[in-house]
């Protein structure tokens, strides 16, 4: 529960009169603190309150505790529209400014705030309680919403630190059947070891041509077995967005530590960069902390959830109820994402390739396409892929925040509304299906609501109508890597659907020096001989 108390104090154009002191203590104060502040709160404690007061020449101070609803900037507000009609009216007197001194924001819990931020001057932790002091403001100030904003990140931070420091909380809802997998080895090693992947940077890799044709393959079967029967349209949206486009997603607050982040460059002319073209000439060497001096601050994030676009397209628009639902995918390009620790192969990478399907409509509309969309998938696993998989129920923290949400109560999962369903796969050479550690997330789906049309200002041609949007990411390095740790290399243990729409893929690259190992030159022979068993064409 968050509370505040301060001082706010009325900066008056004359001395304050005997006769307003009277009609003060008699009547204002009582009207002031059983009205004014409790207009519109169903609960005394949500309003505020006046605790004491005093006059001192030109000034009237008045100590205000308050509550959530009513809160301590609101309250000082509130009161100066009361007191400047009567002050005016009655005794010729204006209000010429408001100061807030002494403002405390009180939380429950621990939490971290940086006292970087320009009206906050201290912050203290008592008793597992956290009080935030900020800076005198005048009246301008109290009318800005940067002291909503703060308080909108400390009820941000006082959620997540109830939340558990969870990014989602994860229920189980469906599963397949237990499978027999067909292949127990690593796909990982096994790709890098005969070559067909080759490590270009920190969670990164080049796909050669073999891999690279399968991987298409399999891009194309799930769309034509998912996507186009639901009538579904591609798109190819930007892979690089403003700033102001992760400030209306939320990405900026949430996720930055995770983003990849792009600078101009200071100029177009060549000769503004002669020094950095002496210093790489000379030295051979490319130094980041140099460049610096020859970019601009980044003013764009790289492609994260790839969706962001969708919505900024939309954004501003009041559109067509004869136009919706609108289904769009687009897979033109990678996404990024800095995972830190724990890359692995194709299990967890920086740079990687995704489906990305987005829609809207109305309510209804998104939850029924979201629905068909779940068919779909779970008859492209079991039916088509026929790999053991399982799809949890996770409320994401970010939609609870949003509001579009509310966390469940134990038992109580109801997924036609805001959430996300996640698909995981499971990788038998990880350890036993028992084995938490042995399952991938492999994609999810999503209704958001509100939370992408509000800020994106995406309207519904009727005003009584709401906009929702939903998204699902199909990760194809994923994806293929569950169906091969189930399945393996040889095609006679593919299932029919699968074996049917793929093709021999181009001979692998072989050099002097590569693959690197015997052992690997012979297991590309092993695996292009299995592979010889699929159609050229």
């Amino acid at each position: 529960m968050i509370r505040f108390e301060g001082d706010v104090e009325y900066i008056l154009s004359k001395a304050v009169p005997e006769d307003f002191k009277s009609l003060f203590t008699k009547k204002l104060i009582d009207e002031i603190n059983s009205k004014v502040l409790l207009r519109g709160v169903s609960k005394k404690e949500e309003g505020a309150r006046v605790v004491s007061y005093e006059f001192l020449d030109n000034l009237i101070r008045l100590k205000i505790r308050s509550g959530s609803k009513v809160r301590l900037h609101h309250a000082a507000l509130r009161i100066k529209n009361y007191l400047a009609p009567i002050l005016g009216k009655e005794f010729r007197i204006g209000i010429r400014d408001i100061i807030l001194r002494n403002a405390n924001i009180i939380l429950e819990g621990s939490l971290h705030v940086s006292t970087s931020l320009p009206i906050v001057k201290e912050v203290r932790i008592e008793d597992k309680i956290t009080i935030v002091s900020l800076t005198d403001l005048k009246e301008s100030e109290l009318k800005r919403p940067i002291i909503d904003r703060l308080l909108k990140l400390l009820d941000y931070k006082e959620k997540r630190a109830k939340w558990g420091g969870k990014v989602e909380h994860w229920r189980l809802i469906k599963k397949s059947v237990g499978k027999e997998p067909k292949f127990r080895d690593d796909p990982n090693i096994i790709l890098e070891k005969i070559g067909w992947i080759k490590r270009y940077a920190t969670g990164q890799w080049l796909y050669t041509p073999p891999i690279t044709h399968l991987l298409r393959k399999f891009e194309s079967l799930f769309i034509e077995v998912v996507l186009k029967p639901l009538g579904f349209s591609e798109a190819i949206f930007p892979k690089m967005n403003p700033l102001e486009i992760g400030l209306k997603t939320g990405h900026l607050r949430g996720t930055p530590h995770q983003m990849f982040f792009a600078s101009q460059p200071i100029s177009y002319n060549l000769e503004d960069f002669d020094e950095w073209i002496d210093y790489v000439s000379v030295l051979n060497k490319a130094d980041p902390d140099h460049l610096r001096n020859f970019i601009k601050p980044p003013t764009y994030f790289i492609c994260f959830a790839q969706c962001e676009p969708f919505y900024w397209f939309f954004g501003g628009e009041i559109i067509d109820r004869k136009e919706l639902p609108i289904m769009w995918f687009d897979r033109s390009g990678p996404s990024f994402r800095w995972e830190s620790g724990g890359l692995r192969g194709l299990e967890r990478v920086v740079e990687f390739h995704r489906i990305e399907i987005v829609w809207l409509g109305e309510p209804e509309q998104v939850i029924e396409i979201r629905n068909k969309l779940l068919e779909r998938y779970e008859y492209f696993m079991d039916r088509v892929l026929d790999i053991e998989w399982r799809w949890a129920w996770v409320t994401p923290f970010y939609l609870v925040h949003a509001g579009e949400i509310e966390e469940e109560k134990e038992g109580e999962i109801d997924i036609n509304r805001p959430g996300t369903i996640d698909f995981e796969a499971w990788l038998p050479y990880k350890g036993s299906r028992e084995d938490p550690h042995a399952w991938l997330e492999i994609g999810n789906i999503s209704i958001h609501g509100s939370k992408y049309s509000e800020p994106f200002r995406i309207k519904h041609q009727l005003k009584d109508k709401i906009i929702w949007t939903g998204c699902s990411g199909f990760g194809l390095q994923r994806w293929f890597l569950a169906f091969l740790a189930q399945k393996g290399f040889d095609p006679d243990n593919w299932p029919a659907e699968v074996r049917r729409r793929m093709t021999r893929p181009p001979r692998s690259v072989r050099m002097v020096t590569y693959p690197k190992s015997k052992d690997g030159e012979k297991l590309l022979e092993e695996i292009e001989l299995l592979l010889s068993k699929l159609p050229s064409k």
